[in-house]
């Protein structure tokens, strides 16, 4: 599991405010204050037509233990996927669900944790992406849509 730790204050203020890029990516929750939170949620197109995009962002953990059960969007069908290195090759699995830790951020990044989203077609600027927990929370993010190669400053 790729996760990587923020238990101060200070780190969340600096996640929530410090940089653009990373300013809340949250539009609606049904939890409200303790549910988790997404920033920087982005897509990268896939250059070849046809083929899933990725998606990445970081979850902010809300106050109690959770897990991360699926993700969807309008029109597409979307998997949580890990990546690991074995023997010198890179294997991606699929995940059922995430572990989000109460005072922890889950990173989705390139070459780690991932969402595969298939059946993306065009090229929207945005997709409301809607993450459902365990607990029942759901928080739902705009992500950004970028083309293969467009570079973006959060991944």
């Amino acid at each position: 599991m790729f996760r990587k730790p923020f238990r101060t204050p200070i780190a969340y203020a600096l996640l929530a405010f410090a940089a653009p890029g990373l300013a809340p990516a949250s539009a609606a929750t049904t939890a409200g204050a303790a549910a988790p939170q997404v920033r920087n949620a982005t897509i990268r197109l896939n250059p070849v037509p046809g083929r899933p995009s990725a998606g990445y962002m970081t979850i902010i953990a809300g106050a109690k233990d959770d897990r991360l059960m699926s993700v969807t969007a309008p029109g597409v069908r979307i998997e949580m996927h890990s990546t690991t290195m074995d023997g010198g090759v890179m294997k991606m699995a699929k995940l059922d669900d995430v572990r989000v830790d109460a005072g922890m951020g889950v990173h989705f990044d390139p070459g780690a944790n991932h969402l595969m989203i298939f059946g993306l077609t065009g090229a929207p600027k945005t997709l409301p992406l809607t993450l459902n927990f365990a607990s029942g929370a759901k928080v739902t993010a705009t992500a950004m849509v970028m083309a293969a190669g467009e570079a973006h400053a959060g991944h």
